[in-house]
């Protein structure tokens, strides 16, 4: 008996398929392992990046919205605080005092953001 396979025959294609598809899962299998994890800090910092840059070109409409934001929940808070006749929480005041100055910062950030970079260097 002949052990090797016939030119042509069908066994012999299937093993050749089966093969690249085995190489081919290892491979991937490799690059899921390997590179994925070496990859995904680099894709997440580049993406960072970007979303900073944007949000440092929306700055100004960004802190507007802020403005009438934090002025609307002062104003909601006061009407509140004269319909029902209870003073505020103290937390709520504590709140709304930080997120004040917040606010003020973030205006105020374009003017002094130089210096301070200045004094970082």
């Amino acid at each position: 008996m002949n052990a090797e396979p016939a030119k042509g025959d069908p066994n012999q294609k299937a093993v050749g398929v089966g093969s690249i598809v085995a190489t081919t899962g290892a491979v991937l299998g490799c690059a899921a392992c390997c590179v994925v994890p070496l990859a995904f800090p680099v894709l997440a910092l580049g993406a960072s990046g970007a979303v900073l840059a944007w949000f440092a070109g929306a700055h100004m409409w960004i802190s507007g919205l802020a403005l009438v934001i934090v002025l609307a929940a002062w104003a909601w808070l006061g009407w509140r605080t004269f319909r029902r006749g209870h003073p505020l929480a103290r937390s709520t005041v504590i709140m709304m005092t930080v997120s004040t100055l917040m606010l003020a910062l973030a205006l105020i950030w374009p003017r002094i953001e130089p210096s301070l970079m200045a004094m970082v260097r």
